[in-house]
């Protein structure tokens, strides 16, 4: 986390003066909660109408939310909270809550369930144990044990794919590894470009890691759960697969969603919103889409509330209303307003989302995630998560171009994720 500087500092106590009254006009109404985001649209209106309920519904917690810019939305954010005058909840990836728990800044949301739970009520445990088993680590796995974030809705990969050039070469959707090597090698060789790329080269790696029987992240060892021979095989297989153009390693243009749509390339993994961006160039074929490779693992983002500090009457302000955000049919409008899936269980028959899910159009992406949803999983959000992502791929990049042997960045690639793992 960067230190404050003298200017930023100035600057972000003249930009938020109004937010420090919040402590001030506390003693004289509701405590007021801060929800700071960078979402428009229908995003942006759900969202307020969310805190628009709750307001209306009680009257010891007034919920503020503010729209922030998004770029330098990060700094911005821990500079304040650092301070005592930023936001009580932020949305973003339980990856991002790792920092602010090291620094002491994020809030466990554990005490104020178990007194729920004293009180009879069962609202916040009974979300959260309607996850998806294998999600739960995603909120559970913090290395204390805390609480310290909740999805807000769920989206995953899918297999976006030339429908055109399947149907002329009688190719179907691939259902495992070997068969995206056969339909991609059977591509590079009739039409001379790469049958696939991966627009998300580390999900797809903890894939294989999770397909071939390793584990990811040893929690209370601080340790990687993958390495030696099996690592070396899933590097060199990928990097024999790039070498060979049956895969295509970097993009042409800008996006996977571009190269696809100007042919290319055949094929590519990647988020399920890019249903929204690509746009076939007509003479190149038409858009397929299916379920991505999933075994018995498929991988789950999921990006919700993360809570940070201010006081206990603001943290605990904070609990409650995303106790009621995160409510049946709350939770059920959140994932409808982002076009994306609702991961907990306690809103699956709730009319509007079960309408929702029935009336998708034919050109959403979403189902083929809905279709793996119970194979979803995620990992451990402890120190040095997020450098254990850019370590498998910056490694695997490596091999790619001939760097380094699969030997020789698997066993560096191992030294640097237990190093960052214990904090060195």
């Amino acid at each position: 986390m960067k230190k404050l500087s003298s200017i930023i500092l100035s600057v972000l106590i003249l930009g938020m003066a109004f937010t420090s009254c919040s402590k001030k006009e506390s003693n004289k109404g509701p405590v007021t909660v801060e929800v700071w985001h960078t979402y428009n649209g229908k995003q942006a209106d759900a969202l307020n109408s969310a805190a628009d309920r709750f307001n209306s519904s009680q009257n010891a917690y007034f919920v503020k939310v503010m729209n922030q810019d998004y770029s330098g939305f990060a700094d911005t954010v821990y500079n304040a909270v650092a301070n005592g005058i930023g936001p009580s909840i932020i949305f973003n990836y339980g990856t991002t809550a790792v920092d602010y728990v090291n620094e002491g800044l994020a809030i466990n949301i554990k005490k104020y369930i178990e007194a729920d739970n004293k009180k009879g009520d069962h609202t916040m445990q009974n979300i959260i144990d309607s996850l998806p088993e294998a999600m739960k680590t995603d909120v559970l796995g913090f290395e204390d044990g805390g609480i310290y974030y909740l999805p807000g809705c769920t989206t995953g990969p899918v297999f976006f794919y030339n429908k055109t050039i399947f149907d002329e070469l009688g190719l179907v959707p691939p259902t495992n590894w070997d068969e995206l090597v056969a339909v991609s090698k059977t591509i590079k060789e009739k039409k001379g470009i790469p049958g696939f790329h991966s627009d998300g080269l580390v999900d797809n790696l903890q894939e294989l890691i999770m397909h071939n029987g390793l584990t990811y992240i040893d929690v209370q060892n601080k340790k990687i759960g993958f390495g030696g021979n099996k690592m070396e095989e899933i590097f060199e297989w990928y990097a024999d697969n790039c070498k060979k153009g049956y895969f295509s390693f970097n993009t042409i243009g800008r996006y996977s969603s571009e190269d696809l749509a100007n042919g290319d390339i055949a094929s590519f993994s990647g988020s399920c919103v890019n249903d929204q961006y690509i746009q076939m160039v007509e003479s190149k074929g038409t858009l397929g889409m299916a379920k991505w490779i999933a075994g018995d693992f498929y991988t789950a983002w999921n990006r919700g509330p993360i809570f940070l500090h201010r006081n206990e009457a603001v943290n605990k302000g904070a609990y409650e209303f995303v106790k009621f955000f995160l409510n049946e049919e709350n939770a059920a409008k959140w994932a409808i307003a982002n076009s994306a899936l609702c991961p907990y269980g306690t809103s699956a028959n709730v009319p509007e989302y079960v309408e929702y899910l029935n009336n998708l159009p034919a050109t959403s992406a979403l189902p083929y995630v809905q279709a793996n949803l119970s194979k979803s999983g995620s990992f451990p959000n402890v120190t040095g998560s997020a450098a254990v992502r850019r370590a498998l791929e910056e490694y695997l990049n490596y091999v790619v171009d001939g760097k380094m042997s699969a030997k020789d960045a698997v066993a560096a690639m191992e030294k640097a994720c237990n190093d960052a793992l214990a904090g060195k």
